[in-house]
């Protein structure tokens, strides 16, 4: 009887690239919108950091960025100050950081502690109302709405330059 011959490294190697390939394309498949789909800013009304309350439907009417984040979130901390630069840089586009989850007074301190990131709006969502919406697992995440407050791209982990710089040349066309 002959021995089992046994499978070479490279094919096991290739497999596992193959599944991750078909991982990551169906994930980034099902949290992007379709073309076509008709998710919108939601009826939801968050707390301001600074207090009262903010309405999210009311902030349609320009190119809204909605950063979901926390301030135990490692990639959530990377990217804030890229997003804050480009908050700053992109007038005509509306930023709004929501917390997900934690008491008003972490995030206090921790945005006291960091007078540069000059993040603007900042809400929280205590109940991860937000997450639940969009069917978000994780964080970062975030939301790109155009004027019409239609969401038009959901970003999954922490952004990087290009594609926030893409994501808003196609927010403000």
């Amino acid at each position: 009887m002959a021995a089992p011959r046994s499978r070479p490294r490279w094919l096991s190697g290739l497999a596992v690239v193959a599944v991750g390939v078909a991982v990551g394309w169906l994930g980034w498949s099902l949290l992007t919108p379709a073309p076509g789909s008709d998710r919108r800013l939601p009826e939801l009304t968050l707390e301001r950091l600074e207090g009262g309350e903010l309405p999210l439907a009311s902030l349609a009417g320009q190119p809204l960025v909605v950063n979901l984040w926390a301030t135990w979130c490692l990639p959530c901390l990377r990217e804030l100050p890229l997003l804050a630069e480009h908050a700053r840089a992109n007038p005509d586009v509306r930023f709004v950081f929501v917390d997900q989850g934690e008491a008003r007074e972490a995030v206090a301190a921790y945005l006291a502690e960091r007078p540069e990131l000059e993040l603007g709006t900042v809400a929280l969502d205590r109940d991860l109302a937000l997450s639940l919406e969009f069917d978000l697992l994780g964080l970062p995440n975030t939301l790109f709405f155009d004027a019409r407050g239609r969401l038009v791209r959901t970003h999954v982990g922490e952004v990087l330059e290009a594609d926030l710089v893409a994501y808003l040349a196609a927010l403000q066309e």
